[in-house]
């Protein structure tokens, strides 16, 4: 079957014409394949002549049949031909869609149309100019995260006296507004933390000085934006007692504390353990912003016409990314659509222009990987896969990794070294 090729940006048209030869052909299939639904009187069903079921039916019974199974024909001819000629210039990333131009006697003209990847106006990626980006770790830097970790085994103690900002207040209230009280105004021995601001504005301030077992009316004004609009800027009267007082211990690093949080002997040994990990963490940022510095710079000087089923593709990419971080935060996409006020199909729409990005990044990527000849071989991936692996606690060997994990340590291999490549030409503003 002849066709001939043509292509406007993303999109190639296969233009079929077949001859009465091959529409005989595909009449005499339509007939192999269909003949078991026709009834004709006289024969047994599934066993009528081809030309008893034209009579019967009429003499276009097996044309649109027929028709199917020529397009299907061109359409896996194509295929074999660009697989023999290894041109993924033309290789399809969609079903095409088909459309019946003519049909003159026993001749068919039919064309096939489909995406294909975009050819890519790459930009200059090596040498690109991106602003410096360091972080150092200063003293303070430290200082602040032992504190942050002390806090974290922090006691909390009942005590004495009047609370302060940053004790705990368990305590008992009743809310009304003109002495009615409102739904989830009320509650008992509730935990309190003085100065959080987790409750209306002036709340906490009001039992600043108060102690155990004393009584305080606070008067508060709801905001104007509260989200229950039956409150929203009214005054209102909560009626408080307070049970206890606590407040927050936290341990003064020392040599102590250092052998209970680490496994280190001296405060010394785990303050450098803790300024080398900020370090580590530090480089890891600059790093990673350095990359997307360049591959950002590289994206707005590419140019590529994005089909949509491409930027669909992507979006597809995104919703099952953010379904698996609800999944695991115990949330279904479902629910936090409903709790959004929104849906998929919005999702999709709001997204749209991010997902075209992200297509046009990935093809930039994939782009540059090509120019540059960047692979990686299965040692590379199965030494990576081993490096990463703990020794075995039975002393036998490490497991090796199954294809598909090769697979993806290889495409993870080749993008370090791409972004790798980038990111040491690249020169600092």
């Amino acid at each position: 079957m002849k066709y001939t090729v043509s292509r406007e940006k993303s999109e190639v048209t296969l233009a079929f014409e077949a001859g009465e030869a091959e529409w005989k052909d595909a009449e005499s299939k339509a007939y192999a394949q269909t003949k078991g639904k026709y009834n004709v009187p006289g024969f047994r069903k599934g066993h009528a002549p081809k030309h008893m079921i034209e009579q019967y039916y009429g003499a276009g019974v097996f044309a649109d049949d027929a028709l199917d199974i020529l397009v299907q024909s061109g359409w896996e001819k194509f295929l074999d031909d660009i697989a023999d000629k290894k041109d993924d210039t033309l290789e399809p990333i969609d079903r095409p869609s088909a459309n019946i131009e003519s049909m003159t006697g026993k001749k068919v003209k039919f064309t096939l149309r489909f995406p294909v990847r975009p050819e890519v106006k790459l930009g200059e990626y090596k040498g690109i100019k991106i602003p410096k980006i360091e972080y150092n770790v200063t003293e303070k830097d430290v200082d602040d995260e032992l504190r942050r970790i002390a806090e974290r085994g922090a006691k909390i103690e009942e005590k004495d006296g009047e609370a302060e900002n940053g004790d705990i207040v368990n305590l008992d209230y009743k809310g009304s507004v003109n002495d009615v009280p409102f739904d989830g105004g009320s509650a008992e021995k509730y935990d309190l933390t003085l100065g959080s601001g987790s409750f209306i504005p002036g709340f906490e301030d009001q039992l600043i000085g108060a102690k155990a077992g004393e009584e305080r009316a606070v008067k508060v004004t709801f905001p104007e934006n509260y989200h229950a609009d039956e409150l929203a800027g009214k005054e209102a009267v909560f009626e408080c007692k307070v049970n206890k007082v606590s407040r927050k211990v936290v341990p003064e690093p020392s040599d102590e504390w250092a052998k209970d949080v680490s496994e280190f002997d001296t405060l010394a040994d785990y303050r450098a353990s803790v300024e080398k990990r900020m370090k580590e963490n530090n480089e890891r940022r600059e790093r990673t912003e350095k990359e997307n510095a360049v591959i950002n710079a590289v994206t707005d000087a590419s140019e590529a016409d994005i089909p949509e089923v491409m930027i669909n593709s992507y979006l597809d990419d995104m919703l099952r990314d953010l379904s698996m971080r609800l999944y695991y935060q115990g949330i279904s996409i479902e629910d936090y659509f409903k709790y959004l006020g929104t849906c998929e199909e919005e999702y999709r729409k709001q997204n749209h222009d991010q997902a075209k990005r992200g297509a046009l990044t990935r093809l930039c990527l994939e782009e540059m990987i090509k120019r540059e000849g960047i692979t990686a071989t299965d040692e590379e991936a199965e030494k990576k896969y081993l490096d990463s692996m703990p020794e075995p606690e039975d002393g036998s060997e490490k497991r090796k990794p199954d294809e598909r994990e090769l697979s993806y340590l290889k495409n993870e291999i080749v993008m370090d070294k791409l972004l790798g490549l980038l990111v040491s030409s690249a020169v600092t503003e």
